[in-house]
C-alpha cells in the first residue's frame, strides 16, 4: 500500500514537473498583468548611448532568448519599436514601445546603464 502511495506520488511530482513553463509564465512571474526585467550592461550592451528601435529589439532578443531562455518563436515583435525622448531636454527620459504577439514592453535605461523592461500582457490573452 505504502509503495502504490509513493508511486502514485512520484507520478504526481514528475507530472507537475514536465509540464512546460512558457514564456509568457517568464515574463509575468509574479503578476498576471503586468511584470518588470531588467538586463545589466554588463550582461548585454548594443555599445549606444541611447535607445534606438534596431537596439532596442536586440535588446527584447536577448532578454527573452538568452535570460528568461524562451523559444525561439514565442515571443516576435509584430511592430517596429517607437523610442521617444518624453522630456526634450533630459536625455535619460528616452523611452521605447514595442509590441509583440504576447503583449507590449515599455523599455528604458537608468543612466543610459541598464536596460529596463515593464512587459504587459496583452488583453486578448487575458484568461
Amino acid at each position: 500500500m505504502k509503495t502504490s502511495v509513493m508511486l502514485c506520488a512520484l507520478f504526481a511530482s514528475l507530472t507537475a514537473f514536465s509540464q512546460e513553463i512558457t514564456c509568457l509564465d517568464k515574463l509575468l512571474p509574479f503578476n498576471r498583468y503586468s511584470g518588470l526585467h531588467q538586463v545589466d550592461r554588463d550582461e548585454w550592451y548594443d555599445g549606444r548611448e541611447t535607445l534606438e528601435p534596431e537596439g532596442v529589439s536586440k535588446g527584447v532578443a536577448y532578454l527573452t532568448k538568452s535570460k528568461l531562455l524562451c523559444k525561439a518563436d514565442e515571443v516576435v515583435i509584430t511592430v517596429a519599436p517607437v523610442c521617444s525622448v518624453l522630456v526634450s531636454d533630459l536625455p535619460q527620459s528616452n523611452t521605447c514601445f514595442v509590441y509583440t504577439n504576447l503583449g507590449y514592453f515599455v523599455v528604458s535605461r537608468d543612466n543610459n546603464r541598464n536596460m529596463n523592461f515593464i512587459f504587459s500582457r496583452d488583453r486578448r490573452f487575458r484568461d
